[in-house]
């Protein structure tokens, strides 16, 4: 017998699982909430039918929810092609704020100032900076300079999970001063995520990573999706956003196939297949998109702060 019942704004199939949530899915509009049952469905408050859209005003979030605020590690892709416009033309020196790399951590320090007491935000950059001036700058990147740091190396959690810490995360972005690096281990930077989520997992509380990139992973020697896999067999569910708007730089197949890896796609049960043993990729790589697209800065902060919308808990 499958019972539902309202838990941190979010209708959930009750299947023996505690905390906020149960596993997730999103789409290229929006998000939603997919269950471990075979069905498809997407949680919302009016319905467990299946959504490809989330908005504050659907949660019905109830003031006295008592729910554990999830984790989120926000997983951030810093190399140099973010110092390009969404469009792929490279940003003129004068015009710092149309670049992907300013646009990415406005919407970040946007989403997490609104949410910080409903999630646990921890940052996490990939790949790592080893400093010495291996990496560049905004400045330096427009101008031509390229990065010497070691390639296709782990990420770095610069942030740890906790309530409230938006003000440490705007600290540790500034887009003028957070350099850019070359190279895009995808992959790794998922290793990274699960290293440093085990270390805090905590029953009744979930976990989520939401994976920012702009590219395609570069990093052959550790499979990107079978990386979610594993997260996802830890516990923790993935949303994954592309941000692109050039229709060239993301690797769409891959991030299709990382979405249902990460239980995050909607019709999940339409659009995702098990690969064995529990683990899922995308019935059609290549078909519809099944991760969380943005094109421009608006897109993005909308679809950031429709996932913290969804998994969060309490009132904003």
């Amino acid at each position: 017998m499958k019972l539902w019942f309202l838990w941190c704004g979010v209708a959930i199939q009750l299947m023996g699982a505690s905390g906020c949530s149960s596993d997730t899915g999103a789409s290229g509009d929006g998000t939603g909430t997919q269950s471990d049952s075979d069905s498809d469905t997407t949680t919302n408050s009016n319905s467990g039918s299946d959504t490809s859209s989330h908005s504050d005003t659907d949660t019905n979030i109830d003031t006295n929810d008592p729910c554990e605020p999830p984790d989120m590690l926000i997983v951030l892709d810093h190399t140099e092609s973010m110092a390009k416009q969404p469009s792929g033309v490279m940003t003129p020196q004068e015009q710092h704020e149309l670049s992907k790399w300013f646009l990415a951590i406005d919407a970040i320090e946007t989403v997490t100032a609104k949410y910080e007491s409903r999630l646990r935000f921890g940052l996490e950059l990939f790949p790592r900076n080893p400093g010495g001036g291996k990496c560049v700058t905004l400045t330096e990147r427009i101008s031509g300079e390229n990065s010497t740091n070691t390639q296709c190396e782990q990420g770095e959690v610069i942030i740890p999970a906790a309530l409230n810490n938006a003000g440490e995360i705007d600290a540790a972005l500034d887009p003028e001063t957070t350099e850019l690096c070359i190279s895009t281990p995808i992959g790794k930077a998922v290793d990274t995520a699960i290293e440093y989520l085990a270390t805090i997992q905590t029953d009744g509380r979930p976990q989520y990573a939401l994976m920012l990139t702009d590219g395609r992973n570069t990093c052959d020697d550790v499979n990107p999706v079978n990386r979610v896999q594993a997260l996802t067999a830890a516990g923790v569910s993935t949303f994954v956003v592309g941000f692109d708007g050039s229709g060239k730089g993301i690797d769409p197949a891959t991030l299709n196939n990382m979405a249902c890896a990460g239980k995050t796609a909607p019709a999940f049960s339409t659009n995702c297949q098990d690969a064995g043993g529990g683990a899922y990729e995308a019935v059609d790589p290549e078909g519809a998109t099944l991760f969380l697209a943005a094109s421009n800065g608006q897109e993005l902060t909308t679809k950031l702060g429709s996932v913290a919308a969804l998994v969060g808990c309490g009132p904003v």
